[in-house]
């Protein structure tokens, strides 16, 4: 435990990284085999639909459907980079054995927090606009589940930075 002592805070940045890369991941994706259809949509609001050979793709048009994936975005962007100066900034403070790690905790919970609500609010958008379920139609992609993944490292490599720093 002594030799990871001292590098305890790279679980929370694998984290940050996972969260980063699945924010430009594809977050939801539909496949109707017998159309030729599919559509990718993206946590901030943009989509890519493809029927046939004709694809169309741009950012989400219905106000519904727009605003809380900009919104989410936002706070989830805003919360990556929040923790990433941060740890950068608190790595020489864990050599004198101090960290404060609720912050970093309140950001991870931050992110699945958003993550959560662009679920729900999709969902009541889909219901709204097409009278249609999202998510019996949709498959979560990546762009969603590493977000949870990565807000998960975060919540409990700051968790495991703490224990270790405070032996």
């Amino acid at each position: 435990m002594r030799n990871f002592k001292g590098y305890s805070w790279i679980i929370p940045i694998l984290g940050n990284i996972i969260c980063s890369i699945a924010l430009f991941s594809p977050a939801a994706f539909f496949e109707n085999i017998v159309w030729h259809h599919q559509i990718t949509n993206w946590i901030w609001g943009y989509y890519s639909d493809k029927l046939n050979l004709t694809i169309t793709s741009g950012f989400y048009t219905n106000p519904l459907q727009f605003f809380p994936s900009i919104i989410s975005s936002l706070i989830i962007c805003s919360s990556i980079l929040m923790i990433f100066i941060g740890l950068i900034k608190d790595k020489s403070i864990l050599k004198q054995g101090s960290f404060n790690f609720s912050k970093y905790i309140l950001f991870g919970i931050v992110i699945i927090t958003s993550t959560i609500l662009w679920l729900m609010m999709m969902e009541f958008a889909e219901v709204q606009i097409y009278d249609l379920s999202m998510w019996s139609r949709y498959k979560p992609c990546f762009g969603v589940i590493g977000l949870f993944l990565g807000g998960a490292l975060i919540i409990l490599g700051s968790i495991l930075t703490k224990f270790l720093t405070s032996q």
